[in-house]
């Protein structure tokens, strides 16, 4: 469709628009023009809910004036090498459009309008489904497109892909990572029902694939009488001449991927279906984990083997974009990464123990990254803590094997050089004994608690999860991402609340401090400034807090015998 500056153009684009919706729209059982609203993915990638369901969008939804689309928007599928994007779209940079469910009585075709953006041209566009919920995709016959530059006269244009498969089906529309100059709008998606007369029915697979615990014996079936089916378990499309044939049902204990199609004399033969059987490698820390992970390659190197993590970790950061976590367990930690919210953070919060995690390891450009398959792990215990691993600034350093990387860690005796408030995505320098760091802090958390706040004027500690990042500007190093001033997770206290008392707690003048030693006091802003010192002697001393805006404050007391500390937050009304 042409995107015309005129309005006898519009007019006509209106009422093609019109048409299209109302005619061609009403054979889909499934379609979806974007025209609702929601928000833009973006190339790092959202699972969105639309009209038509949930899809998995990884491109671009906010529209200039080089895209192309009918009606107001479209999706843009860049997918070059340079982006980051969604692990499951199986190769660095890959965009695309992916339905997040099944849909039931199988598909038929799928249909969609294309246009290539702004100059460019030659973009290739593929479509795939999958009949095992999404862990396998299979590629149907001439399921590709060349989109050439874009013809005013000719607009966007129609493809459609014939897939005409029955049962569970889902399918996506991908752009493979490839040369720069190649990204295309993709709109007005239409999904029909299956429907073919004289057709052998595709094999069904029982049980069917997905993630196994232990050994297990296929059954391969077509609905039609008397059908052969012929199988590969290589992941290959089978063949009607070599493939072996089906006849008994085929034992599985190990990673496997099932691809079966059916033939009849007199009839077209089946669609072909596939099934994945995986079978995790069970881990049982995260040191080994990490262990296993890809090696770094300067770049990208995503990881194929399924893990299932059996250790005990610690949740010590949780953010929304990306659904990014960090867990700890003894000396080891490690970044979740979690586009399409597999582990519901809702589910989760900081200080929770968990196991059984299953999923694959990428190291991204030497940071390495746990992606969850499935959305579930186990909580074994509540409310638990890390105690942070105090570094100098010096240790943020360009070492992607740092020992550090994902850990909780601390920065003592720092100041910013930059005033005002905290910025969200933003590098900031640190100064420890007169050195300043470029760029070693990373606000990296939009929703935390700091963000929006004004920055410490004064010497003070930092401490957060230490992350392996860069951008195009800026290379790629160990940063800490502080954590929200009200995190539960770090444990800097050796005392339990027992052994010193704080009342009253909320204080509005005064509050009590009750110690069985002579203590040094620190108080601490919910930014970590230092606000004022004082002496306490053992038993009841009184302090003032008249001067303290209403808000939360941190008491940190130093037992001056044996350097001992005890932290306990206080509100003051």
């Amino acid at each position: 469709m042409r995107k015309f500056t005129f309005l006898k153009a519009a007019l006509i684009s209106a009422f093609f628009f019109f048409l299209f919706n109302f005619t061609s729209f009403a054979q889909c059982t499934i379609s979806e023009n974007f025209e609702s609203t929601f928000a833009n993915p973006g190339y790092g990638g959202k699972v969105t809910t639309l009209p038509s369901g949930t899809w998995l969008i990884v491109g671009y939804c906010n529209m200039d004036a080089n895209d192309r689309y009918l009606g107001t928007k479209s999706v843009r599928l860049r997918a070059n090498p340079d982006q980051d994007t969604l692990f499951h779209f199986v190769s660095k940079g890959a965009n695309g459009i992916q339905m997040e469910s099944d849909k039931p009585g199988g598909v038929g075709t799928v249909s969609f309008y294309c246009g290539s953006f702004s100059t460019h041209k030659d973009g290739n566009v593929y479509v795939e489904y999958s009949t095992d919920g999404g862990i396998s995709w299979i590629s149907p016959e001439n399921n590709s497109v060349k989109v050439p530059a874009w013809d005013p006269g000719t607009g966007m244009f129609e493809v459609s892909v014939v897939i005409n498969v029955p049962g569970n089906v889902r399918v996506r529309i991908i752009k493979y990572n490839e040369a720069k100059n190649r990204s295309v709008n993709i709109d007005n998606i239409c999904i029909t029902d299956y429907s073919c007369a004289n057709c052998v029915e595709a094999p069904t697979f029982n049980p069917p694939g997905g993630i196994q615990t232990g050994p297990i014996n296929v059954v391969i079936s077509s609905a039609t009488p008397g059908a052969t089916i012929r199988y590969t378990l290589d992941g290959s499309d089978p063949d009607e001449e070599t493939s072996d044939i089906y006849s008994t049902p085929i034992p599985i204990s190990e990673t496997t991927i099932i691809r079966a199609q059916a033939w009849k004399d007199g009839m077209e033969p089946s669609s072909i279906s596939g099934a994945q059987y995986s079978y995790p490698v069970q881990v049982a820390s995260l040191a080994e984990l990490r262990a296993l992970a890809p090696p770094f390659n300067g770049g990208d190197n995503p990881g194929n083997v399924i893990y299932t993590y059996k250790g005990q970790a610690v949740l010590t950061q949780i953010e929304a974009f990306q659904n990014v976590k960090y867990i700890q367990e003894g000396d080891a930690a490690i970044m979740i990464w979690d586009i399409p919210g597999n582990l519901k953070n809702e589910d989760l919060q900081v200080g929770d123990l968990i196991t059984n995690l299953t999923g694959t390891i990428r190291n991204y450009f030497g940071m390495l990254r746990f992606i969850p398959i499935e959305g579930k792990c186990d909580v074994l215990d509540i409310n638990k803590h890390v105690t942070p691993v105090k570094i100098t600034a010096s240790q943020l350093d360009f070492n992607h094997e740092n020992p550090i990387q994902a850990k909780v860690i601390t920065l003592d005796n720092v100041s910013f050089t930059e005033p005002g408030n905290f910025k969200y995505l933003w590098y900031y320098n640190l100064k420890q004994n007169n050195v300043v760091y470029d760029s070693v802090f990373y606000s990296e958390k939009k929703e935390a608690d700091y963000v929006g706040k004004p920055i410490p004027t004064i010497i003070t500690s930092i401490t957060g999860v230490c992350t392996f990042k860069g951008d195009k500007t800026i290379a790629t190093k160990n940063r800490i991402v502080m954590l929200d001033q009200a995190n539960p997770v770090v444990k800097i206290s050796d005392y339990n609340k027992s052994a010193i008392k704080l009342s009253p707690n909320p204080a509005n003048s005064f509050v009590n401090i009750v110690t069985g030693s002579a203590m040094k006091l620190e108080v601490y802003s919910i930014l970590g400034t230092l606000l004022a010192t004082d002496n306490l002697n053992e038993g009841q001393n009184t302090i003032s807090v008249s001067n303290y805006p209403a808000g939360i404050y941190f008491m940190k007391m130093i037992d001056t015998t044996n350097g001992k500390t005890f932290v306990q937050k206080l509100i003051v009304k």
